[in-house]
C-alpha cells in the first residue's frame, strides 16, 4: 500500500541518523497511517440515505443498483467496460452466477438490458437519427458526402436496432421476474418446489424489477404513433421497421351521432381488445390492440393517423391541481391526444374577433346554429393504460420469443387483466388528460375576452365532455358563472376523479358559454345544447346516462340552471314590467308590439321555460336569484359599459322588431332591456330580468340544494352557535405561533396558564337546518351577493360556507357536493 510504502521510506531515512526525534516522527506517522490500511470503515448516515441506496436503480438514479453493480463486482466486472463489450459481459456474468436459474438472476439482467438501452439512446449514432440538416456547405455541418450519408445511415440503423432489441429483452427478464414466481419447471437440475410457501411480500428487489418493467415498457410505449414535433422518436421511420394497419370488424360509422356517442362497441363487450396495427421492428413482431370502442377506434379507422402525441404521465408533471387522482396497478398511464381535438387560445378569439368577417350565420341574422353537434365536444384527449406481454408458455419461451403484444386499455372500463391466470389491477392517472386538456386551452382567458371584446358574432355555447361517454354513468353538467369558464371546476372535478365511488358512477359535461349574451339567450341556447346532446347519445332515452343527471352551477349559472328546471311562460309576467311612466303613444306602441314579439315562435321559445327531463338533482353556488345591487355600483357600471353585446345578437333583435322602433328607443324601454341589455347588466336587482324571473318555480321532481358564502366570520360563527350540529371547524390552517405561546405561557408560569389551549378555531361552514332569525340573514352576504338573494324555499340542504363569492373551489363546497352526489347515489333509482 502507499501509506506502508511511505513509512518504510521514513524508518530508512531515519537508520542512517538515528534521533530521538526522527524516531518520534517515524512512531506517530505510523500510529496515524495504520489505520487507512483498513478496507472497511462504519458511520452513520440518515436512514432515507440507506432506504435510497437500497431500492435506486438505473431508472430512478441513473446508476446500477447495489445488487446488480455487487454482481459485476463478484464476477470480476466493470460497469463501464461490461456496457462497452456487453454481449462478452453477459456471457461471463452468466457463467459466474452459479445461482443463475433463480429469480434474482433475471432482475439483475434485466437492469443491464435496460442500462444498455438507455447508453444508446444518449450516443451518437443514434441521435444522428434526430440531427437537423446543415446550415451552410463551408462550416463543420455541411452536407456530407454520399459516402459518408450511407455509412451514418447504416450506423443509426444498427445503433437503433441494438437499442430497440434491449428494450425488449429488459422487458421480457423483467417480466418473467415479475410473473414466473417458481422457475423450476424450466431448468434441469433446480431445487424441487416446497409443497407449501409463505406468502411472499414485496422486496426492495420486487420494486426495482418492476421499475424496469415500466421503464422500459414506456419508452417503447411512446414511440408507437406519430409525435407532432418528433422530437422524442427512436423508432423512427427506419429501413428496420415496418408497419400495416388492420382493418377493423366492420366499417366505422363516420356519421356525428357515432362520433359523439363513442359507445357503441363493433361486436362484443367494450372492454374486448381488438388488433389494429402490426409491427415488425428487426426479427420482432409487435402486435397493436386498442378498446373495442368507437371513441378509440374511428381514429385508428384513419390508419396512420390513429394516435397523436401518445405522452406518458411518466413523461409529465401536472401542477395547479389540488390533488393528482391515480390507481395504482401494472402498466404505463398514458395520454393519446387526438388531432382533430377542439382547441381555444386568446390569440384565436383575438384573430376572430379583429377579422371583421361575419359568419354565415350572422350575416343572415340566424341565431339558430344549424350544426349542433359542431358545439359537442368529445374529449380530445383519452387516457389510456398500456401493458406489454411477451408471449410464452413458460420463462425459456419468453426469453427467447421475438413476439411482443402491446395493449392499450380504457381505464374507466377495464380495471384490471389477467395474467397466466392471475388477476392484476391495472394502473390509471384520471387526472392527466384533464390536466392536459386544461393546460392546452386557455379557457379563463378566453372566458373574460368573450365578455369584453366586440365580435361580429355571437360565440354560442359550448358542451366538453372529460372522457368517452359512457352509457352506464349519470352525467354531471357543469355551469360557470359571469366572466368565468371550466377552469374554475378543476378542484371539484379532480376530486371527483379521485373519490372512487363518483368517478365510476358520474361522467362530466362542462358548459363554456359566453356571459356576455342575455341570460335569457344563454338559456336557450344552453337547453338546446344539452337537448341535442342527450339525443344524439341516447336517441332512445333508455341509457343510465340519460337519466338522473346533476347540474352544478355558480352565479349566473345558477340562474340559467334554475330556468332549466322549471316550466314557467315567461311571457304571462311581461306586464309586471309595463313602463308606468308612459306618456307618449310611441312608448305605449312598443311595449304593445314587444309583447306581441315575445309571443311569437322565434323569441318566445326563450320565454317559455320547460324543464330538462334527464335532470332530478340539482346545486346552486353563491346563486342571485334576487340579484344583487353590487352590479349597480360605480365600479361595476363602468365595467358593464365595455361589455358588448354581438353584433348577430342586435341584428337578430332589431330584424325582428325593425318595424315598432329604434335600437335605442328598444334598450330603454323594460320590456327591450330584456334583449338588449347585457348578461352583466341583467345581474342587477334592479333589471328587467331579475324583476321577470326572481319568483319562477323549480319543477316539483327535482331536489335541489343551496350552498351560500358568507364572508364575514364573526357572523359564520353565531350562526354556528344557533345550528351547532351542522357546524364544521375550519382546519385548513394552523393558528400562528404567536398565538399558542401567547396562550400557553404568562409571567407566572404556573400550571393553569401552561395548559391553556390557543384561540377558538373559526368555523369553515354550517348546514341550516332551521329557519334562521331575519335580523342575521339580512347580514349574511359573500361581499356580492347577499343571502337573501340566494337563498331557495324548499331546498333540500342549505349549506353557509366562510368565504366569498367564488367559493367553488373551496374544500368545504367541495365536500358539500360529493356528500350531495353520494346521497343520490343511495336513492332508489326510478
Amino acid at each position: 500500500m502507499a501509506f506502508v510504502r511511505l513509512v518504510a521510506a521514513v524508518t530508512a531515512s531515519a537508520t542512517k541518523k538515528p534521533t530521538f526525534a526522527a524516531s518520534l516522527i517515524v512512531f506517530i506517522l505510523a500510529i496515524m497511517l495504520l489505520p487507512a490500511c483498513s478496507t472497511v470503515s462504519v458511520n452513520k448516515q440518515a436512514s432515507s440515505k440507506t432506504i435510497s441506496a437500497q431500492r435506486g436503480n438505473i431508472v430512478t438514479s441513473n446508476k446500477l443498483s447495489s445488487d446488480t453493480a455487487s454482481t459485476l463486482l463478484s464476477a470480476g466486472l466493470n460497469d463501464q467496460a461490461c456496457m462497452q463489450h456487453f454481449d462478452l459481459c453477459l456471457a461471463q456474468l452468466t457463467d459466474s452466477m452459479l445461482n443463475k436459474h433463480y429469480r434474482s438472476a433475471l432482475a439483475i439482467l434485466s437492469e443491464l438490458h435496460y442500462a444498455k438501452a438507455k447508453q444508446l439512446a444518449k450516443s451518437q449514432d443514434c441521435s444522428d437519427a434526430l440531427a437537423r440538416p446543415p446550415i451552410d456547405p463551408y462550416y463543420a455541418n455541411a452536407a456530407l458526402s454520399e459516402t459518408q450519408t450511407d455509412k451514418q445511415r447504416q450506423n443509426t440503423s444498427a445503433c437503433l436496432t441494438s437499442y430497440q432489441a434491449r428494450l425488449f429483452d429488459a422487458i421480457k427478464s423483467s417480466y418473467t421476474y415479475l410473473f414466473y414466481d417458481r422457475l423450476e419447471h424450466d431448468f434441469e437440475g433446480a431445487e424441487a418446489a416446497k409443497s407449501s410457501q409463505p406468502n411472499r411480500i414485496p422486496t426492495d428487489l420486487d420494486i426495482q424489477t418492476q421499475d424496469i418493467y415500466n421503464a422500459a415498457s414506456n419508452d417503447v410505449l411512446t414511440q408507437l404513433y406519430e409525435s407532432t414535433d418528433n422530437a422524442h422518436k427512436l423508432l423512427g421511420d427506419t429501413a428496420n421497421i415496418k408497419v400495416s394497419y388492420l382493418p377493423t370488424l366492420k366499417a366505422l360509422d363516420d356519421s356525428n351521432e357515432a362520433a359523439i356517442a363513442n359507445s357503441s362497441p363493433l361486436q362484443g363487450e367494450p372492454t374486448d381488445q381488438i388488433k389494429v396495427m402490426k409491427m415488425q421492428v428487426d426479427n420482432y413482431n409487435l402486435d397493436i390492440y386498442l378498446p373495442n370502442e368507437n371513441n378509440y377506434l374511428q381514429n385508428a379507422h384513419k390508419q396512420a393517423s390513429a394516435l397523436a402525441d401518445l405522452v406518458s404521465t411518466y413523461d409529465l408533471r401536472l401542477s395547479g391541481l389540488n390533488s393528482i387522482s391515480k390507481r395504482p396497478g401494472l402498466g404505463i398511464s398514458l395520454v393519446a391526444s387526438l388531432d382533430n381535438r377542439y382547441t381555444t387560445t386568446i390569440r384565436q378569439l383575438l384573430v376572430s374577433s379583429l377579422s371583421g368577417k361575419l359568419s354565415k350565420a350572422a350575416s343572415n341574422g340566424s341565431m339558430d346554429d344549424s350544426e349542433m353537434s359542431a358545439r359537442i365536444y368529445p374529449t380530445g384527449h383519452l387516457l389510456m393504460t398500456g401493458l406489454i406481454i411477451p408471449t410464452g408458455d413458460s420463462v425459456l419461451d419468453v426469453l427467447s420469443s421475438e413476439q411482443l403484444d402491446i395493449h392499450l386499455y380504457n381505464p374507466y372500463r377495464s380495471e384490471s387483466v389477467t395474467i397466466l391466470g392471475d388477476n392484476y389491477p391495472l394502473t390509471a392517472n384520471f387526472s392527466a388528460g384533464y390536466g392536459l386538456w386544461l393546460a392546452e386551452n386557455q379557457l379563463d382567458g378566453v372566458g373574460y375576452l368573450n365578455l369584453l371584446t366586440r365580435r361580429q358574432e355571437a360565440s354560442l355555447p359550448k358542451l366538453f365532455m372529460l372522457e368517452p361517454y359512457d352509457p352506464n354513468k349519470r352525467v354531471l353538467i357543469m355551469i360557470h358563472g359571469l366572466a368565468s369558464s371550466p377552469a374554475t371546476w378543476v378542484n371539484l372535478t379532480n376530486d371527483i376523479f379521485n373519490d372512487d365511488k363518483l368517478r365510476d358512477n358520474y361522467q362530466v359535461w362542462q358548459i363554456f358559454y359566453p356571459t356576455n349574451l342575455p341570460i335569457l339567450e344563454n338559456r336557450y341556447q344552453i337547453q338546446k345544447l344539452l337537448t341535442a346532446t342527450y339525443e344524439q347519445t341516447d336517441p332512445g332515452g333508455q341509457n343510465r346516462a340519460s337519466k338522473n343527471s346533476v347540474i352544478i352551477s355558480h352565479s349566473m349559472g345558477a340562474i340559467i340552471a334554475r330556468m332549466m328546471l322549471s316550466d314557467d311562460n315567461l311571457t304571462k309576467n311581461l306586464d309586471a314590467l309595463e313602463d308606468r311612466n308612459i306618456f307618449s303613444n310611441d312608448k305605449r306602441q312598443i311595449d304593445t308590439m314587444l309583447k306581441q314579439a315575445f309571443g311569437e315562435e322565434e323569441l318566445g321559445m326563450r320565454f317559455k321555460l320547460r324543464t330538462l327531463p334527464q335532470v332530478d338533482t340539482a346545486v346552486f353556488l353563491s346563486a342571485p336569484f334576487q340579484g344583487t345591487d353590487y352590479a349597480d355600483r360605480w365600479f361595476t357600471r363602468a365595467i358593464r359599459r365595455v361589455i358588448y353585446l354581438p353584433l348577430s345578437i342586435v341584428k337578430t333583435v332589431t330584424d325582428n322588431l325593425a318595424t315598432i322602433a329604434t335600437q335605442g328607443d328598444l334598450a330603454q324601454n323594460p320590456l327591450g332591456a330584456l334583449y338588449l341589455q347585457n348578461g352583466a347588466s341583467q345581474l342587477s336587482d334592479k333589471s328587467s330580468f331579475i324583476q321577470l324571473t326572481k319568483n319562477i318555480a323549480i319543477n316539483n321532481r327535482i331536489t335541489y340544494h343551496s350552498i351560500i358564502a358568507n364572508n364575514d366570520s364573526d357572523i359564520t360563527q353565531g350562526l354556528a352557535q344557533l345550528q351547532p350540529n351542522g357546524a364544521k371547524i375550519d382546519l385548513s390552517q394552523a393558528a400562528p405561533e404567536e398565538n399558542n405561546r401567547n396562550s400557553a405561557t404568562s409571567s407566572n408560569h404556573n400550571a393553569a396558564d401552561m395548559t391553556a389551549l390557543p384561540n377558538e378555531p373559526l368555523v369553515s361552514s354550517v348546514t341550516v337546518n332551521e329557519d334562521i332569525s331575519q335580523a342575521l340573514t339580512e347580514r349574511l352576504s359573500d361581499g356580492i351577493v347577499p343571502y337573501t338573494s340566494a337563498h331557495l324555499d324548499g331546498a333540500a340542504s342549505e349549506t353557509v360556507i366562510s368565504g366569498g363569492h367564488s367559493i367553488q373551489a373551496n374544500p368545504q363546497t367541495i365536500l358539500t357536493l360529493r356528500r350531495i352526489l353520494h346521497t343520490q347515489l343511495q336513492q332508489p333509482l326510478p
